[in-house]
C-alpha cells in the first residue's frame, strides 16, 4: 500500500526536504515514514498528514483527467439513429421500406455511433464497405457479420442470409455506404427484399443523392433519414461529463467546440491531448493555459 504521506507530498508538490522543514523534523524521518521503515510509522504518518493539512496543504493526491473515449453521448443525432435502428430491427415491425439511412460529413460520430449500437444489440451487425470490393466480396462481408462465415459464391451468400434471417430479425449497418456504386445499392435492395434483411446505410451526404436518383431505391428508404449535425457546446460538455467525469463551463465547452469545428472525432482527439496535459501538470481541471496550448 502506498504511503498516504507520500501521496500528500506529491499532491502538494512538496519535496521530502520541504516537508521536513514545514514539520520541523529531519528529512531522514520523512524518508523512513514514506518507505514504511520508521517505527510505528502509521501513527507518525497520520500525525504528519494532519499537521500538513492544518498548515494548508491538501491531504490527498489530485486526480488527473482520464478520458474514456468509448462513451457515447446521447446527442439529438445519436438518439435519432438509435430510434431508427430500433425500428428497423423490431421483429414486429414492417419490412416495407426497411432500408435506413444516416448521413453527415466526416467526423460527426456516425461510425462511433454505429459500432456502439452493434456492441449493444446482438442482432445487429457492422460492415465497413471497402471501396473497390466486388459484389461477392460485399456479400461475403455481410455473411461474415451476420453468420460468421464467408461463402464461396454470390449464390451461396444469398442462401446463407436467407437461412439466417428465417429465425430472427437482423440489422446490417453498412458504413461508408456513400462509396457504394449504384448497382451495389441495387443489390442490397434486392437482398433486403429476398432475405427479409433490413439495412442501415451510413455515409456522407452524397449517399442520399445516389438513392434519390433511382426511384426503386428512394422508395425503400425508411423515414426519417438521420442527419448527423455539428456538435454543439452542450454536446461537448456532455462528452466531458460522461468521458471524464468532470463538468466544464459553457465558455470552455464553446471554445472546445469551435476548435473542433463541430467534429466529434476532433473533440475526442482534443480530449486525449488535454488528458496528457493534465498528467504532465498534475491538474484535474481544464485550465486556460491548457486551452491556449491546444488551440495554438
Amino acid at each position: 500500500m502506498e504511503s498516504t504521506l507520500k501521496n500528500c507530498l506529491e499532491s502538494n508538490r512538496l519535496s521530502m526536504q520541504d516537508a521536513a522543514r514545514v514539520l520541523g523534523v529531519d528529512k531522514s524521518q520523512i524518508v523512513k515514514i514514506c518507505t514504511q521503515k520508521y517505527p510505528n510509522w502509521k501513527d507518525k504518518e497520520t500525525e504528519y498528514v494532519k499537521l500538513l493539512k492544518d498548515a494548508g496543504y491538501k491531504n490527498s493526491i489530485a486526480q488527473k483527467i482520464k478520458i474514456d473515449t468509448d462513451v457515447l453521448v446521447l446527442t439529438r443525432s445519436v438518439t435519432r439513429f438509435q430510434n431508427l435502428a430500433d425500428d428497423l430491427i423490431d421483429p414486429t415491425g414492417t419490412m416495407s421500406s426497411s432500408i435506413g439511412m444516416a448521413i453527415g460529413t466526416a467526423e460527426r460520430g456516425k461510425t462511433h455511433c454505429a459500432k456502439w449500437y452493434v456492441q449493444n444489440n446482438p442482432n445487429a451487425a457492422y460492415v465497413l464497405y471497402v471501396d473497390g470490393s466486388t459484389k461477392t466480396q460485399l456479400l461475403r462481408d455481410v455473411c461474415e457479420a451476420v453468420a460468421h462465415t464467408r461463402p464461396h459464391s454470390f449464390g451461396d451468400c444469398l442462401e446463407v442470409l436467407e437461412e439466417n434471417c428465417k429465425y430472427a430479425r437482423r440489422l446490417v449497418i453498412i458504413d461508408e455506404a456513400d462509396k457504394l456504386p449504384v448497382r451495389y445499392l441495387e443489390i442490397l435492395r434486392a437482398v433486403n427484399e429476398r432475405c427479409q434483411l433490413p439495412f442501415m446505410l451510413v455515409g456522407e451526404e452524397g449517399l442520399k443523392v445516389k438513392t434519390d436518383r433511382v426511384p426503386r431505391l428512394r422508395s425503400r428508404i425508411r423515414k426519417p433519414i438521420v442527419l448527423f449535425e455539428v456538435a454543439k457546446a452542450v454536446d461537448v460538455a456532455a462528452y466531458y461529463h460522461e468521458a471524464a467525469g468532470i463538468d466544464i463551463t459553457l465558455e470552455t465547452a464553446e471554445r472546445l467546440a469551435r476548435h473542433a469545428m463541430g467534429g466529434f472525432r476532433s473533440i475526442v482527439n482534443d480530449s486525449i491531448a488535454i488528458s496528457k496535459m493534465s498528467k504532465a501538470s498534475g491538474l484535474s481541471t481544464i485550465t486556460d493555459n491548457m486551452l491556449e496550448k491546444l488551440c495554438a
